[in-house]
């Protein structure tokens, strides 16, 4: 057990360097829930509760989708989306880069940004899949732990299984087990892929990226809750509808405890992440409206934008003991954080609102705030007050507010931070830890199975910033076998196991390791089998090239068909053109014609058929205009008489 020794002291000394670091700059979004899904923080890796929607993930954090559960969680414009019966552990979330351990179940990740020197990595029981650049990808673990799948729709991974890494490139599928890899063609798309396409479909149509970076946490459900205009003195604002004529920000949620934040707001509105974490509210007259600032790559996440009322004496105006109150933060007003930091930190969390750095000194080194006017101070009901221990207890906050005179929250202390200490130095700690750290509903817990099993890592996982008792605990039962530990133990050492207490969970996880590895990635065999692994091997990969060959066949018939029926298209649009062409050749000839030329419209013709005789051009013009003659009854023929004429004399006779 000395390697697990030395594996657990420097993930301790890790731990202990990133606690004076600042906190990392993104998180992730628990933006979708549906079914029976459960999450146990990272300081509490055991206890499993109803995942809470909008629940803010980090390292640490554990997520598990029932049988009738589906989740989808964001970073950024990242989708990582969890089917039925999946387990999925936060290794690593930070600037760098992300780390996933996926024990068991179904993972699809849509991966649209990945810049130079960021890694995005997915811990597996087959291996270690790394997503080499933006696409769209979906990789399974049996439940068994007996073979792991990884789907490549669009882009490429980069697997690492036996030490033997290979790349899964467009439309190709990696089979990873005990016999080894292979690569097929990729399967027809399922309802889960059906599911999330219409979901990646969706998001490419909103319109809030034209206001705010994609890499804004939470951007995804602002169209389909308000609406955008812009304001001369702030930009673009985004007002949501739907929402009581008293309401206001950090009203409807509950504060939790989150390392290394410490408090941090969660809100129950379906939008209710991106405007709690980035941004300012503004009071426009009657209502309020959420203005981003400018624009920035990569907006750091702040865990609740507001400046806390209170303090020790202020419990004496206020009945039923020791009150916490806050107000959100208004326009250009900085953000002083109340965990460890750096001045840098400060510059960037305030980069898109404050960029005057003797602002923020000002607001951070003044002591007293009441000496500093915050603007949504004045504005009706906007100050939220409530008990100490509804704060501290993950309780909701709608409906435990408390009424306070309008005199006893002008004399309240300002202050840059909560006046409530860390949850483990509370006065009364029977259980503040646990209720500080998530709501109280509890939820289902993974199979035992699944929470042992092994994964393949390319490096050690960030454990995260708080080395508690708790927090260790958790990273001894969710150790990653890496390539360092497996070669340890093929020289005889003791690999790190996720519950090492008895020798039978030893054997049990050491059958689970990968077997020796070979030039073939497979284990060993007789030559004759090899020969007929080989061919199996050639076989399939005649098939392989067979199908896209015929994919390409396939193509190019149905663009060939395209193209003939764009020409066909064409020439119709053609034909119909010649033909307006010429009727309006021949108006114009018409036009231009004398009117006693032009031949005779339709209309004025005759309504009889009448056949005459030729005529002359005038006399069928004259004809043309002349009415049709009247019918008239026939007349009896008269008689003509004709006088008698006297017959001619004969000469004489002489």
């Amino acid at each position: 057990m000395n390697l697990f020794k030395l594996w657990v002291a420097a993930a301790l000394l890790a731990g202990s360097t990133l606690a004076l670091a600042d906190p990392p700059s993104q998180v992730g979004r628990l933006n979708y829930v549906a079914g029976t899904v459960s999450f146990a923080p990272a300081e509490a890796n055991t206890e499993w509760v109803a995942a809470p929607l909008n629940r803010p993930i980090t390292t640490g954090d554990r997520l598990w989708a029932d049988r009738d559960g589906r989740a989808e969680m964001r970073i950024g414009s990242t989708a990582i989306r969890l089917q039925a019966l999946t387990h999925v552990d936060v290794l690593r979330l930070d600037e760098g880069g992300t780390q996933l351990r996926l024990a068991q179940g179904t993972l699809h990740v849509r991966l649209r940004r990945l810049d130079a020197g960021e890694n995005f990595e997915i811990s597996t029981p087959g291996g270690a899949v790394l997503l080499a650049q933006p696409g769209d990808y979906r990789i399974n673990a049996d439940p068994s732990g007996a073979a792991t799948t990884v789907l490549v729709r669009r882009g490429q991974a980069d697997v690492l299984a036996n030490n033997a890494p290979y790349s899964v490139r467009d439309n190709q599928l990696a089979v990873m087990s005990g016999q080894g890899q292979e690569l097929f063609v990729a399967p027809a798309p399922d309802e889960f892929d059906h599911w999330a396409a219409a979901r990646d479909r969706q998001d490419e149509r909103v319109v809030a990226t034209r206001y705010v970076p994609r890499e804004m946490t939470g951007y995804e459900d602002l169209d389909q809750h308000g609406s955008w205009r812009t304001v001369e003195e702030y930009g673009a604002v985004w007002t949501p509808t739907a929402v009581a004529a008293d309401w206001a920000p950090y009203r409807q949620g509950h504060w939790v405890w989150i390392s290394p934040w410490g408090w941090t707001w969660v809100d129950n509105a379906p939008w209710g992440f991106a405007p709690y974490h980035y941004g300012r509210w503004i009071w426009l007259r009657n209502h309020w409206a959420w203005a981003p600032g400018a624009r920035v790559a990569r907006p750091v996440y702040a865990p609740a934008l507001v400046a806390f009322v209170g303090g020790a004496n202020w419990s004496v105006s206020v009945r039923g003991g020791p009150a916490v109150g806050w107000v959100p933060l208004g326009w250009r007003e900085p953000y002083i954080p109340w965990y460890r930091h750096s001045p840098a930190h400060v510059r960037n969390v305030n980069v898109n609102h404050v960029t005057n750095i003797n602002i923020i000194n000002h607001y951070s080194n003044t002591q007293n705030g009441n000496n500093i006017r915050y603007v949504n101070r004045g504005v009706p009901s906007a100050t939220t007050v409530v008990t100490r221990d509804t704060f501290v207890s993950a309780r909701p906050v709608q409906g435990a507010t408390l009424r306070v005179p309008a005199q006893a929250l002008s004399e309240a202390r300002v202050m840059h931070e909560a006046p409530v200490a860390r949850p483990e130095r509370l006065e009364r700690p029977e259980q503040p830890e646990r209720a500080s750290l998530a709501a109280s509903r509890p939820g289902p817990r993974l199979p035992d199975a699944a929470a042992a099993r092994q994964g393949v890592a390319t490096g050690d996982p960030v454990l995260g910033t708080e080395n508690s008792p708790r927090i260790r605990a958790g990273a001894q039962q969710r150790t990653v076998a890496t390539p360092q530990a497996k070669a340890a133990e093929a020289t005889g050492a003791t690999a790190p196991q996720a519950a090492a207490t008895s020798d039978r969970n030893e054997r049990a996880a050491q059958q689970r390791e990968p077997r020796e590895p070979r030039a073939s990635v497979a284990p060993a065999q007789p030559q004759q089998a090899q020969g007929e692994a080989e061919s199996r091997r050639q076989q399939q990969q005649r098939q392989f090239q067979q199908e896209q060959q015929r994919q390409a066949r396939a193509a190019q018939q149905q663009q060939q068909q395209q193209q003939q029926e764009q020409l066909k298209a064409q020439q119709s649009r053609d034909q119909q053109h010649q033909q307006a062409q010429q009727v309006e050749r021949q108006r114009q000839l018409k036009q231009q014609q004398p009117r006693e030329q032009r031949p005779p419209e339709r209309a004025q013709m005759q309504p009889q058929a009448v056949v005459r005789p030729p005529q002359a051009p005038a006399a069928a013009a004259a004809a043309a205009v002349t009415p049709p003659p009247v019918p008239q009854a026939p007349r009896p023929p008269r008689r003509v008489v004709e006088p008698e004429q006297p017959s001619p004399k004969r000469p004489p006779r002489d």
